[in-house]
């Protein structure tokens, strides 16, 4: 589908009491609706940024073996390792050192177990591809911790882009570690709003300050953002061109 994204101007925040958090046993889940904030009748994505769950998961958890259609599925782990298994016949470790990218397309099932005796906590990120049941697949690639050290690391793009996975959706994924009193300035491509979270620390961008769990809503207009930390500070940053066109029948991402 294409829509007329709601044009939003400046910076925006949109903060932790928005998100759904349930806690089940060894599974906690914040659930993100990144543009509840918009005000969009029936739909509260982010363009074709459809949903986020900030998880975590503890030693000996089990997601059995599932299914999921039209998703495009990031998995980024800050802490822990998961044993992921598929219906592609793959079995592979995910960790901070590994990022995870599920293209679902017309269908793909996978089943997730926390390895080891360390708490998981990971975001998977639901993205809305631009059309239904095309080719499923899924990606792993090694990432260096120290590239996102004070700079922005590139992890995800669209296909064909520069970034080392993709999704088919005109986002871009990035991330970084800042020192507390450091400052970095927000990638930009025109015609892309971005929306930036805190997954954990505080930073300041212009007059609103972020904290743990809090999103920053930027719009695309605004060409110099500069990002300063206040403490210690890891975030994740999307670049999301909200007109382009999106299919609403995923799984999760819808």
């Amino acid at each position: 589908m294409t829509v007329e994204a709601t044009a939003i101007r400046g910076t925006g925040v949109v903060p932790p009491d928005t998100h759904l958090v349930t806690a089940q046993g060894p599974f906690q889940l914040r659930r993100i609706r990144p543009g509840i904030s918009l005000g969009q009748r029936d739909d509260a994505g982010f363009g074709g940024l459809g949903l986020i769950d900030h998880a975590r998961l503890q030693p000996g958890l089990v997601v059995k073996m599932h299914e999921h259609r039209n998703d495009e599925i990031i998995s980024y782990m800050r802490s822990g390792r998961m044993q992921h298994t598929d219906s592609a016949g793959r079995s592979e470790v995910i960790s901070p050192d590994r990022l995870m990218v599920m293209n679902a397309g017309r269908g793909f099932s996978h089943e997730e177990e926390v390895a080891g005796g360390d708490q998981i906590e990971m975001l998977q990120i639901f993205v809305r591809p631009e059309a239904a049941n095309m080719e499923p697949g899924v990606q792993f690639i090694d990432l260096d911790e120290a590239t996102r050290n004070n700079q922005w690391r590139l992890l995800t793009g669209p296909v064909g882009s520069a970034a080392p996975s993709f999704v088919r959706q005109a986002i871009y994924l990035y991330d970084t570690h800042l020192s507390a009193g450091e400052s970095i300035d927000l990638p930009t491509v025109p015609g892309f709003d971005r929306w930036l979270y805190v997954f954990r620390g505080a930073v300041s961008v212009g007059d609103k300050h972020a904290e743990t769990h809090t999103a920053l809503t930027i719009s695309a207009d605004q060409t110099t953002i500069e990002v300063t930390a206040s403490q210690e500070a890891d975030l994740v940053l999307f670049l999301v061109d909200r007109q382009a066109p999106f299919s609403r029948a995923g799984t999760m991402s819808g």
